[in-house]
């Protein structure tokens, strides 16, 4: 479990691409405040900051300054696209992560899927993800927020995404649910669903 205090900002190097991926069974528990949301970014972002405060940044007309969060989880998705999968939901499909890239052939790492939709990748609570996202091929992009396989037990609310070039979240299968999203200026989808989602 990965655990994200209030008030934290996890700043990547403009350019680099830096991204956070949360693998099938593990979880990451990031829950700020209203006052202390927790913040992903850039460090072009950051570098209009006063004092380190967010609340004294200049937005700016950006995005691809670093990748984004990934979170994969073990839900039901319906994937006839995989050999070996099926078009309806089966415990026995799984799939890669879009924008991923495996160590090697059938790499765990990267695959989200499975059986249970009660599976829990832990809690997204006042978050704001911004100036992210990268075209890595064709129909092959990072997400603000990308989800694949996530189980209704996953706490996702008050979440923000700002500035991305693809879509601000999407989301495979499963079954979690949205409480209170903000999305705005994002290059492609405001909210993409595929693979049967049912949140």
């Amino acid at each position: 479990t990965l655990t994200i205090e209030p008030g934290t900002v996890v700043a990547s190097q403009t350019g680099v691409g830096g991204s956070l991926a949360v693998t099938r069974g593990s979880k990451i528990v990031a829950v700020g405040t209203q006052d202390e949301p927790i913040i992903f970014t850039s460090t072009s972002d950051v570098a209009t900051w006063t004092a380190g405060d967010p609340k004294t940044g200049t937005w700016r007309a950006a995005a691809n300054e670093w990748g984004n969060l990934t979170i994969m989880g073990k839900a039901y998705i319906s994937d006839s696209q995989t050999a070996g999968n099926t078009k309806t939901p089966n415990a026995n499909n799984t799939t890669p992560m879009e924008g991923l890239v495996p160590a090697f052939a059938g790499d765990p790492d990267t695959l989200y899927g499975g059986g249970n939709d009660d599976d829990d990748s832990g809690s997204l609570k006042y978050v704001s993800i911004r100036y992210g996202g990268k075209v890595i091929g064709l129909n092959n992009e990072l997400n603000g927020l990308s989800l694949g396989g996530i189980g209704r037990e996953t706490d996702i609310e008050n979440v923000e995404i700002m500035n991305n070039v693809d879509d601000g979240i999407e989301v495979w299968g499963g079954t979690v649910n949205f409480k209170y999203v903000s999305i705005w200026n994002v290059g492609d989808d405001s909210f993409d669903i595929d693979q049967g989602w049912r949140g």
